[in-house]
C-alpha cells in the first residue's frame, strides 16, 4: 500500500498503514478479528462496541485490540 492510498496510524505499538476511510469494524474484519472477542481503544479512550460502525480511523490514531483471558487457579 503506498503512502498515497493509505493513513500512517499506530496498532498494538507498530506502525502500521491502512485504507483511508476505515472504520473500527471494517478494521477488526481486516485483521480477521471478531468484534464480540476484543475490545478496541482508540487514542487511550475505550469505544463502546456499538460505536464500531461509525467510529473511522484517521492519520495518526493509535488503535488498540485488547484481549480478556480467564482462567487460571487461584488456589494457594
Amino acid at each position: 500500500m503506498s503512502s498515497t492510498d493509505s493513513v500512517k496510524i499506530i496498532l498494538n505499538g507498530k506502525p502500521a498503514r491502512i485504507k483511508p476511510g476505515l472504520t473500527v469494524s471494517d478494521l477488526l474484519i481486516q485483521r480477521r478479528m471478531r468484534a464480540e472477542l476484543v475490545t478496541v481503544e482508540l487514542d487511550g479512550t475505550i469505544l463502546q462496541k456499538l460505536d464500531y460502525d461509525t467510529t473511522q480511523i484517521k492519520e495518526g490514531d493509535k488503535v488498540e485490540f485488547v484481549f480478556y483471558m480467564g482462567g487460571g487457579d487461584l488456589k494457594s
